[in-house]
């Protein structure tokens, strides 16, 4: 069906075509001829033809948003502002003003006739693009939102539209009011707030895992299902007024449909897959023809067709379509398709003498967007107020608040097509949209200080810990794989009712780029909260596994988290959860599995590098767990094995190492471990060679620290002088010495007792160039294990033993007399 107002241009162009008015709505029609291209070598211009011209202009979009995404990067602006940007640069505003790019681009490329391909392609892209925004939206999520979430989302929407209704219909001149509607678009997409957009910010101001950055996806959560209810409830009454409570109504059973009968439908597809297997192609196909095809018959009842879509990817789990296939769609559909419509946007803005003819226009528009600024504002400032939230982050949160995302120019889209609104009123309503969310970035920067910082924990290393405090530990899990061996070191840690334990259990999800990062924190029911959005078997397996932890032993407490981000920030969620939490120590799976055939393969290259991050700049001590089968041998209760875990730590110096054998003792407390601990030390003429080593020279993701000997040395014997005393009188520990004179004679040892331990606990030995390591640095493959821990992994190594590698944290100013460590710096990145 030809566009009811064709981009509302008074220059109505045709092509071969047919011009028409019918109660005073222009039409146009265009007679399509079938071509025939013979290519460059005749005298026919290929773009006087259709498919060429929209490759032409395709290319062109895609280019300028390209480039304006490169520059918009470091100014910490979020894509929809380069892409938003890209389609006004193209537009009539600024072409029409060079008279070179106004022939080339406004008269040849995007001339109005050669258009409509162009925003039908749009069009298509932006139902998937919303298809993914209903995908990726956890509607439950809700329900679950604090009070001052709630109070901003809700107060903010629902005033600002009542103050954009208000001023369209009481503050713009007459030949604005001629369009009667208007006033609910302009209302609408005042109380917009963008999800992805308010996201994007938060993660490039690294706030998205504060306090502050949760309050405000909260928030924008909750902004977002009331725009889109009111969106809905202003289409409908623009379709038809007659009309209103039935479009309404087949809405409402339209959504029931989806609930009730497609959703379970595809819950029936997925029970029948088996466990691990992906889904089959046709399934997918099917699936991205539904979106289509549920925009279709919300259109077919008078509604836009983006609620079809929307509500489509609203029911549907996101596994079925797979990370990998789900990644590669996104990217088509944002880097490629969703650039036109932002053209398309672009090409109706018109700031020129046909939209602004004086300054009484040009005071409005300042009017509108001063006030576009203030409804969420206000009710932000008054929310936090009530809250007691500081008078500065109010008003970031309020700024933020303004961030508009994608249904902004959607609903002014919609009424312009629907004659609700007309160019001025469109025109003045899209440039607010841009600059409130180009001026939200450096305003957060600049507002926002947190003053809620955490105090310096006593509580971050396992050193430092109260025998009768609660430990606090923070498990990173990035596939089922990891559960059992993570779960077995958490049994091993000895929760009692002196001293238990807390766990934080964070599910690590990767994220496509396109997609906004999260941080999901469970209530009750652990992982299970999310299970109506969350049908992937092994997420079901690894709840029951940590809930069967909690039940086992109720010495044990139990927070279930899911971050969903990209690799590269990842590090940054798990390092400001354990601020957050006041961790003690993170625990990180390696990023290498044993084979059956007792190789280790890697399991995701990106986990090193987040496990390296995470190192450098972790607020805690840090372990790093290489499970070759630690469960098997705790768990195996038989005549001839009574399921004990002997644990031995190899304990060379250094603050790593203590910080090793004060786990490794904590251990020892448990009934069904025994603890060997075995100190190497060096003869005197080895020991004359031990000189301090500066590891800021070796470059790499390492951190760096300068050791001093004397006290290190004086460090390790008090601490080893302490434990002797303390374990004296237990059974289940024991304590070797073993002299070596350098790394040969360290190894030789090491391998004699490979088969006789279940679990490895050594330091990371970051810090100290010792003889008793002499060469092996030179050889060591896995820098973030340490020179023993590489040796125990290596394949030269006569056993499969499992190793547990402890990093202690060391604070970048220690105060003066500080007992740990004399380490200066550990070259935190923060």
């Amino acid at each position: 069906m030809p566009n009811k107002n064709f981009l509302n241009n008074p220059q109505t162009y045709s092509l071969d075509g047919i011009i028409s008015s019918k109660e005073g709505q222009s039409q146009s029609c265009y007679l399509t001829k079938a071509t025939i291209d013979r290519g460059v070598w005749t005298d026919i211009n290929p773009l006087n033809q259709k498919l060429p011209m929209f490759v032409m202009q395709l290319v062109i979009v895609t280019s300028v948003t390209r480039l304006l995404l490169v520059i918009a990067k470091p100014l910490r602006q979020p894509p929809f502002v380069a892409e938003f940007l890209a389609g006004l640069l193209i537009g009539p505003s600024v072409t029409s003003h060079i008279s070179g790019l106004q022939k080339f681009i406004s008269d040849t490329i995007f001339a109005t006739p050669r258009l409509m391909m162009m925003e039908t392609v749009a069009s298509l892209g932006l139902n998937y693009h919303v298809f993914f925004l209903g995908l990726e939206m956890d509607i439950t999520a809700v329900t679950r939102v604090g009070r001052k979430a709630l109070s901003i989302g809700i107060s903010g929407s629902l005033f600002s539209f009542i103050v954009g209704a208000a001023f369209y219909i009481f503050g713009v001149p007459q030949y604005l009011q001629n369009y009667k509607m208007g006033f609910l678009y302009w209302g609408v997409v005042l109380s917009v707030t963008g999800i992805q957009p308010v996201g994007d910010l938060l993660v490039r101001h690294k706030l998205l895992q504060s306090e502050f950055g949760r309050v405000a996806m909260s928030s924008a959560l909750v902004n977002g299902v009331i725009s889109w209810l009111l969106l809905l409830i202003s289409s409908a009454i623009t379709c038809s007024k007659q009309l209103f409570f039935v479009s309404l109504l087949m809405a409402v059973l339209l959504a029931v449909f989806f609930c009730f009968v497609v959703r379970p439908a595809i819950l029936w597809v997925i029970k029948e897959t088996q466990e691990g297997e992906e889904f089959s192609e046709s399934t997918v196909c099917v699936i991205l023809t539904t979106v289509l095809f549920c925009g279709l018959l919300t259109d077919v009842c008078g509604l836009s067709s983006f609620y079809g879509a929307f509500m489509f990817g609203l029911i549907i789990p996101k596994d079925v379509l797979g990370d990998r296939f789900l990644t590669v769609l996104q990217g088509f559909v944002s880097d490629l398709l969703l650039p036109l419509f932002y053209c398309s946007v672009g090409m109706r803005t018109h700031v020129d003498s046909s939209t602004i003819h004086d300054k009484n226009d040009w005071t409005l528009m300042l009017q509108v967007t001063f006030l576009s600024f203030l409804p969420k504002l206000i009710t932000t400032l008054a929310v936090s107020y009530f809250y007691k939230i500081p008078f500065r982050e109010g008003i970031a949160l309020g700024v933020l608040m303004n961030a508009k995302g994608i249904l902004a120019p959607m609903a002014l889209n919609w009424g312009y097509d629907h004659l609700a609104l007309n160019r001025q009123g469109y025109t003045m309503m899209i440039l607010p949209i841009a600059l409130m969310t180009v001026v939200a970035s450096p305003i957060l920067g600049y507002l926002y200080k947190p003053t809620k910082h955490f105090l310096p924990s006593k509580h971050r290393t396992l050193q430092k810990l109260r025998p009768d405090a609660e430990l606090r530990l923070l498990a990173c899990i990035h596939e089922l794989q990891t559960v059992p061996g993570i779960i077995t070191l958490l049994e091993v840690s000895n929760a009692t009712k002196r001293s238990p334990i807390f766990l934080f259990a964070v599910q690590l999800i990767r994220l496509a780029k396109h997609t906004t990062a999260l941080l999901i924190e469970h209530g009750p029911g652990g992982f299970g909260s999310q299970s109506s959005r969350s049908f992937d078997g092994q997420t079901d397996q690894v709840i029951a596994a940590f809930e069967k932890l909690e039940e086992a032993n109720n010495m044990f407490s139990v927070q279930p988290l899911t971050a969903m981000s990209d690799y590269g920030s990842m590090h940054e969620d798990v390092c400001s959860i354990a601020e957050d939490k006041r961790v003690t120590l993170i625990l990180l799976p390696f990023h290498k599995r044993q084979t059956i055939h007792n190789q280790m393969e890697d399991v995701n290259p990106a986990y090193k590098d987040m496990n390296d991050n995470i190192l450098a700049n972790a607020p805690c001590s840090v372990g790093i767990l290489v499970d070759r089968g630690i469960g098997i041998s705790f768990r195996k209760e038989d005549d001839n094995d009574d399921g004990t875990i002997r644990v031995c730590m190899i304990y060379i110096g250094g603050d790593d190492d203590r910080e090793a054998l004060t786990y490794a003792w904590r251990m020892a407390g448990h009934p069904r471990a025994t603890l060997t601990v075995i100190q190497f030390s060096a003869s005197e003429s080895a020991a004359s060679n031990i000189e301090p080593h500066d590891f800021a020279q070796d470059g790499g993701k390492v951190a760096s620290a300068t050791v001093d000997i004397a006290t290190e040395k004086q460090l390790d014997a008090d601490f080893i002088s302490d434990f002797r005393q303390k374990s004296v009188e237990k059974e289940k520990v024991t304590y070797l010495e073993k002299e070596s004179n350098n790394g040969a004679e360290t190894v030789s040892i090491i391998k004699s007792l490979a088969e006789s331990y279940d679990l490895f606990v050594v330091g990371r030995g970051l810090g100290m160039s010792s003889p008793l390591k002499s060469g092996l640095d030179d050889w060591s493959d896995f820098p973030e294990l340490g020179s023993i821990g590489d040796l125990l992994i290596s394949s030269d190594f006569p056993s499969t033993t499992s190793v547990l590698v402890v990093q202690q944290h060391v604070e970048k100013n220690p105060k003066k007399g500080r007992q740990s460590s004399s380490i200066t710096s550990r070259g935190h990145k923060r």
